[in-house]
């Protein structure tokens, strides 16, 4: 340098080393930016394989579930033909008995085909269980823990407290010469099916210990769902009267309880049917022409005569439960979405088969829980006898069904003890009967449903619905606003 001017020499290296910091900047933002792209792309791809996998597993789960009902239903099927010709054949061995002698009322065949008739109600259902786990496998499902438990805690109860004196649990049959009670086998068989794994939940079991009947607010789901969306005007429309004068947990009635004392009917996959001493006696016989028409029937399956004086024989006679086995229309849900009309031989509720199926779907997606897949389906025997007519026309069951077919869950008959909704059944066996006897405090925050209580027994909460409702009570008339109509409450 000299005059204090800069050489050319330097002023070019001074150039060449600023060119040479920009180039390196415009790297480091070139790395950043390849980084990000990675990162942005790597979330893509991840949450792609979370989806795909997802929609798998609801694929897998609706293939098993529908697999297990179909399986349990057509047992249901099958167990109703073999009682159906019991029936038959129990008619038959009377008649016989009396064309040859008028006068006798002994009739040991009958005795014994009645005996095998009661076994059949619980083993039937019972393999038909069986065979829906196996149906459930065969499509790639696997154990699901909680509902084996939820079997083999069941099974216990039935060994250790169903053949107490004291609980009064009359056994549907005898087993042996001795006179033991049939308890023993029924747990046999629950062992049996939760020691292969159950893999299918059967959704519409009804223990004879369950709860009976659901005028009971803390038994209604939609209770809990009104509660968790601020949903007022379910209140206004259901449950006023209690949103107005709830004050604490003593205001709650009992919680009901049933006591099926003389049960005939298999807990799991129920045949609902009822027994009648007399065929003359059967409810849906209402006219004289009626029984006419069954012995009819029982001569046709029969293929001789059948006297007369059978109908007014003492026996034990296997009919369809006349509060179960319903005209469909009377027992679907409000605003049900069934297009056309219902065949006339096969408008008939009763029995059904629902089945839960539930997968868990891990994500790799960081931050995504695990996704719970949940698929319910129901099924359901189906028949009629000749000439089109439902088979449950004359009460007593006849060997009429020919066929099985997947139908709408909440067409049905499931209750909303939804027994293999675990949290569900864990909340009103465990939390409800301690919440009703000591209050909130007894409520456990990791249960959905306990947290919804803990909001209700919150006053400003309640006072709060109130005031909305004195406000805008009228928007609660429009369609759809006061309920839980026009959907499903199940998984499917």
């Amino acid at each position: 340098m000299k005059g204090g001017r800069t050489s050319l020499r330097e002023r070019c290296a001074r150039l060449r080393s600023l060119a040479s910091l920009g180039a390196t900047a415009r790297r480091g933002q070139t790395i950043i930016f390849l980084v990000m792209l990675v990162v942005i792309l790597a979330f893509v791809v991840l949450w792609n394989f979370d989806v795909h996998k997802i929609l798998f597993v609801k694929a897998k789960s609706q293939n098993a579930g529908d697999a297990a009902a179909v399986a349990a239903a057509r047992w249901q099927g099958i167990t109703l033909n073999l009682i159906g010709n019991l029936n038959v054949a129990q008619a038959v061995a009377i008649s016989d008995m009396l064309a040859l002698d008028p006068l006798t009322n002994n009739f040991p065949a009958a005795r014994a085909i009645a005996e095998l008739e009661a076994r059949l109600c619980l083993v039937g259902p019972m393999v038909g269980l069986i065979a829906s786990q196996q149906a459930a496998k065969n499509n790639g499902v696997h154990e699901n823990r909680d509902f084996t438990q939820r079997l083999r805690e069941h099974a216990r109860d039935v060994r250790r407290n169903y053949d107490d004196p004291d609980n009064g649990y009359r056994p549907p049959y005898v087993n042996g010469s001795g006179g033991q009670s049939c308890w023993q086998d029924y747990a046999d068989m629950l062992d049996v099916a939760w020691q292969q794994g159950v893999v299918a939940g059967p959704e519409n079991t009804r223990r004879y210990s369950d709860y009976i009947h659901y005028n009971h607010w803390l038994l209604e789901p939609d209770f809990y769902r009104a509660i968790a969306t601020d949903n007022w005007c379910w209140f206004l429309h259901n449950a006023m009267r209690l949103l107005e004068d709830y004050d604490d947990h003593d205001d709650w009635d009992p919680l009901p309880r049933l006591r099926e004392t003389s049960p005939i009917n298999s807990e799991v996959f129920s045949l609902e049917l009822n027994k009648y001493r007399r065929l003359e006696s059967i409810p849906q016989l209402r006219t004289p022409g009626d029984l006419d028409d069954l012995v009819d029937e029982l001569e046709d399956f029969a293929g001789q005569r059948i006297e007369d004086e059978t109908a007014y024989v003492t026996a034990d006679w296997y009919c369809y439960r006349l509060s179960s086995w319903l005209p469909w229309e009377q027992t679907l849900p409000t605003n049900f979405p069934f297009a056309g009309p219902i065949k006339a031989h096969y408008n008939y509720t009763g029995a059904d088969a629902a089945a839960r199926v539930e997968i868990d779907a891990d994500r790799l997606t960081p931050g995504s829980e695990t996704a719970a897949v949940t698929w319910t389906a129901a099924a359901k025997p189906l028949g009629y006898l000749d000439g089109m007519v439902p088979p449950n026309q004359y009460g007593l069951v006849l060997p009429a069904f020919h066929e099985v077919r997947l139908i709408p869950v909440d067409s049905a008959r499931l209750s909303e003890a939804g027994y293999y909704d675990v949290a569900w059944r864990n909340h009103i066996e465990k939390h409800l009967p301690e919440y009703v006897d000591e209050g909130r405090g007894k409520l456990r925050v990791g249960c959905w449903y306990c947290r919804q209580l803990m909001k209700w027994e919150t006053d400003a909460w309640r006072k709060g619905g109130l005031r909305w409702l004195s406000k805008y009570d009228f928007l609660c008339d429009q369609p759809g606003s006061g309920g839980s109509t026009g959907g499903t409450k199940r998984g499917h």
